[in-house]
């Protein structure tokens, strides 16, 4: 039983970190794949703030870091009041954890098909955290703009390919960028949305 991250981040095993990120009405925001990442003709897909964690970094410092390459600004990391596992295969299972903050999820991703690391697992470790303020200067290669969505659309998300319109109708709403991204595209989770998904059916958190 996983007691600590340094249980689920083995040795030589690739790890990042994700952010469960909230605006101030309490929906989730993500970020729409930019311009470098390749996904299914009319589709692109959605996940959370973050990314690899580099050799000899801290977790926090990883968060925060990844937080001002990817949105231009700062957030604040909160503790989560129940730790998840989400292994690849078998059920989620709810921790006892001694780090603080407390992470919210522990999540083994399969890097998806097209993909540099195709096939691969990457272990991400999502904390919970706020915005201090709007995102700005987004490298539009990374990231074509930040969606806020739903607790509910977030959950529906993993089992519907939705057209951007179709969210914005549902009272989702682009927070930054964007501008550039078709309302007919359909939208897909990947990574930090996805375990967010899975977490949300099990908890208020």
């Amino acid at each position: 039983m996983m007691k600590s991250i340094a249980d689920f981040a083995l040795a030589n095993a690739e790890t990042g970190v994700g952010l469960a990120l909230q605006d101030d009405k309490g929906r989730y925001l993500f970020f729409l794949a930019g311009t470098r990442h390749r996904c299914p003709p009319g589709e692109l897909f959605y996940a959370g703030i973050g990314g690899h964690r580099e050799e000899g970094e801290g977790w926090l410092a990883c968060a925060h870091r990844e937080a001002r390459e990817e949105i231009g600004v700062d957030v604040d990391i909160l503790s989560a009041l129940t730790a998840w596992y989400i292994p690849q295969h078998g059920p989620i299972q709810q921790l006892s954890m001694i780090d603080q903050p407390r992470p919210l999820a522990f999540y083994e991703m399969i890097h998806p098909p097209n993909t540099p690391q195709a096939g691969g697992l990457y272990r991400i470790v999502i904390y919970r955290a706020r915005l201090r303020e709007q995102p700005r200067n987004m490298p539009e290669d990374e990231l074509q703009g930040v969606i806020a969505l739903t607790a509910e659309q977030v959950i529906r998300g993993p089992h519907r390919r939705p057209t951007l319109a179709d969210l914005l109708t549902e009272g989702a709403s682009i927070t930054a960028g964007g501008k550039m991204v078709s309302r007919e595209v359909r939208l897909y989770p990947i990574g930090t949305a996805m375990a967010l998904a899975k977490v949300l059916q099990l908890s208020e958190i």
